[in-house]
């Protein structure tokens, strides 16, 4: 935090003003890093095509004998921008391997800002990973974690599923609480952090957007904005929109201190000077945030 006096000098201003825009340059330009973890067969690649509406490499399994995870870039290739999906080999998959992708994965969580961890609505198979999960997740600087069950399409009764609006009827919404509650109780995590979709092989999602709203919320204020700025447009709603948004100036206000009242006005004139598209969109909410 910046020190502050009663006021500042005018030159000191000019300063603290264009270290906040390089800072918003900054958060904006983020390149997010995302560990897909879940074993083959869970959706893994059908999830990250619907998240981001683009064709995302396929996300496969690492061979056994492997150690190293695989990293997709999605998105911007300039480096400034875009999102890394981090693909690692399940840890039920080889039981021989338990170990090692124990290791791996402990050794990777404090690069990651988040961590989507996927499981199939359908499987029961998913006990091998409570052990890693708590060895490698007990870390301080571990990345927040979102579970999520893929393909609740196939939760009984499979006739139950409204396939015009895309979503389980009453007897499927029954079986996936239970199934969100049996993870939460699994991992011992809270069932707020557990989100159940499903994605159709002809575009059609089912809660999307309730999840990228959880990723929003778990995600600190710096790297929100990142996130909401690759996932696919519809995915995006207007809640997770403002609060990555706000975000990107909460951060900033963070850094400037009690500062921030002398210059906020100054920051918010060169944002805007600099980036009218963006600030178009947003000028509504910081008027009522400032």
């Amino acid at each position: 935090m910046l020190s502050w006096t009663e006021e500042l000098a005018e030159e000191n201003q000019e300063k603290l003003v264009k270290e906040i825009g390089e800072q918003i340059k900054k958060i904006r330009s983020y390149t997010p890093k995302v560990g897909v973890f879940g074993n083959s067969g869970v959706g893994k690649s059908s999830l990250c095509n619907a998240l981001f509406g683009k064709d995302v490499a396929k996300i496969s399994d690492v061979e056994a004998c492997t150690r190293k995870p695989q990293e997709i870039l999605v998105g911007s290739e300039d480096g400034k921008s875009g999102i890394k999906l981090i693909d690692v080999p399940g840890i039920g998959e080889d039981p021989t391997h338990q170990k090692d992708y124990t290791a791996l994965y402990k050794s990777l969580v404090p690069e990651l800002d988040l961590v989507l961890w996927a499981i199939k609505a359908d499987d029961r198979n998913y006990a091998s990973g409570l052990d890693a999960y708590a060895e490698v997740f007990e870390l301080e600087n571990s990345p927040p974690v979102i579970f999520v069950i893929t393909q609740t399409d196939k939760t009984n009764d499979l006739e139950d599923w409204d396939h015009q609006e895309y979503r389980p009827g009453g007897t499927q919404l029954g079986n996936i609480a239970i199934k969100e509650n049996d993870v939460s109780k699994r991992f011992d995590v809270s069932t707020k952090s557990i989100i159940s979709i499903a994605v159709s092989k002809k575009g059609k999602s089912y809660n999307l957007a309730s999840l990228v709203n959880m990723v929003v919320e778990v995600l600190p204020n710096e790297k929100k904005y990142s996130f909401t700025r690759e996932a696919k447009e519809e995915n995006v709603s207007e809640e997770a929109r403002k609060s990555a948004e706000k975000g990107i100036w909460d951060s900033v206000k963070e850094m400037a201190g009690e500062a921030w009242d002398v210059v906020k006005d100054k920051v918010i004139d060169a944002v805007i000077a600099s980036a009218p598209k963006i600030i178009s969109s947003v000028g509504r909410w910081l008027k009522s945030w400032f």
